[in-house]
């Protein structure tokens, strides 16, 4: 790391966040990923982790990743249910 990303204080914030919990969760294994777009590479480090491991985190990410395909569709979601009631003859409750 370069003292300018120690400097930065978002950063640093979540880097402290996360090693906080990590603590608090007693982990048995840890993976860490970090992106860098305009260098086009990306790195993975693991700790104790074998294949199981690795896939049950993948459906964690997933599930978040799911989740937050939802949340920012959710009108759309609500207004493809609200015309399947219509379609149906059911009442046009909303989703809230």
């Amino acid at each position: 790391m370069t003292a300018e990303q120690f400097q930065n204080k978002e950063l640093a914030e979540f880097l402290e966040d996360s090693v906080h919990g990590l603590f608090d969760l007693n982990p048995d294994y840890i993976a860490t990923v970090a992106v860098n777009d305009t260098a086009g590479i990306a790195s993975t480090q693991y700790f104790n982790c074998g294949v199981e491991d690795k896939a049950r985190m993948i459906h964690h990410i997933l599930t978040d990743i799911i989740m937050d395909i939802v949340l920012s569709n959710i009108e759309l979601i609500n207004n493809a249910i609200m015309e399947l009631n219509d379609e149906d003859g059911e009442e046009d409750d909303e989703i809230e």
